[in-house]
């Protein structure tokens, strides 16, 4: 069955919300996946009423010049910074940025303004330590809303590469339990996902490093990375936004292998999510249309594992 992913924070709500904006979207990572990504968002969101935040503390350096999306008269200005004021004149639209590193109780406040239908936080980092961050945002909840808010109103979109490989993965929910009903056959919808944190544990797992690791633009130069990986991995993350936006996606990964010509998108369905999570798959599916989403504190210790009445 298709199910395509409701990303609205008050799905389920008996509440009738004017949201004030169609998405709130905030880019952590300007480098190699996120300077292309950042242009292809902006360019997405021509003619909607939509707001953009990018955040990274790096400089652009001699060797990011040609292989991430900056020109040698960027050299020594902060990533964010230059890209920021780059969309804001050629898309005549406001773009935020911050030079700090992502902190989720700094960062996280833009999404606790006037309420947006889709709040998306991208991740376009390449550490464990920047992922643990991002996931922190999806631990707590979205404070400041004029309306209840459910857990998981911040969609977490991660952008991964390897040499010529990459992945992408979508979701909101950071604990098993809270996977509970995500799925309404009656409504063909999907209203929770397992974070990327769930989809992929080892993305949140810091490798032992004997010596520095050279960032995407080193890395492309020493041929440890392919030229284009980047910019198909900004590619495939764009169209997330954009399905989204329309409500239309129905995806919850996406791997991709330029080496041997593959793209596998992973569909949201109950038994992919089931057996990622180790449930059995009616824990993950709701009889009920005008069930919500249940968070962690609202489960009993120590359930069977099926979905509540």
């Amino acid at each position: 069955m298709y199910y395509r992913i409701d990303s609205s924070p008050t799905t389920g709500s008996s509440l009738a919300v004017r949201y004030q904006w169609e998405a709130t979207i905030v880019v952590v990572g300007c480098g190699g996946t996120g300077s292309f990504l950042a242009e292809a968002i902006c360019r997405l969101l021509i003619g909607r009423k939509a707001q953009l935040y990018l955040v990274d503390m790096d400089r652009v350096e001699e060797h990011n010049v040609g292989r991430q999306s900056f020109d040698r008269g960027d050299v020594g200005r902060f990533k964010a910074q230059v890209l920021a004021e780059r969309l804001s004149r050629r898309f005549e639209r406001e773009v935020g940025y911050s030079i700090l590193p992502y902190d989720r109780a700094l960062h996280s406040q833009v999404f606790s303004g006037e309420p947006s239908r889709l709040n998306l936080l991208v991740g376009c980092v390449d550490n464990a330590a920047a992922r643990r961050d991002i996931a922190a945002t999806l631990d707590q909840p979205v404070m400041g809303y004029a309306y209840p808010c459910n857990a998981g109103a911040i969609w977490w979109l991660d952008c991964g590469n390897g040499r010529n490989s990459g992945q992408v993965l979508l979701g909101n929910m950071t604990q098993p339990e809270q996977l509970r009903g995500a799925f309404l056959p009656q409504l063909g919808i999907c209203r929770a996902l397992p974070a990327p944190s769930l989809q992929r544990s080892d993305l949140l797992e810091a490798p032992p490093r004997l010596e520095p690791r050279p960032d995407c633009a080193e890395a492309v130069a020493a041929a440890d990375q392919g030229p284009t990986i980047n910019q198909t991995v900004a590619a495939v993350a764009v169209t997330y936004a954009e399905k989204l936006m329309a409500s239309t996606c129905s995806w919850m990964a996406t791997y991709l292998d330029l080496d041997d010509g593959l793209l596998h998108c992973v569909a949201a369905e109950p038994k992919t999510v089931a057996s990622l999570l180790g449930l059995h798959p009616n824990a993950v599916v709701r009889s009920n249309g005008k069930s919500t989403i249940l968070s962690v504190t609202d489960l009993t210790p120590g359930s069977s594992g099926e979905p509540p009445n």
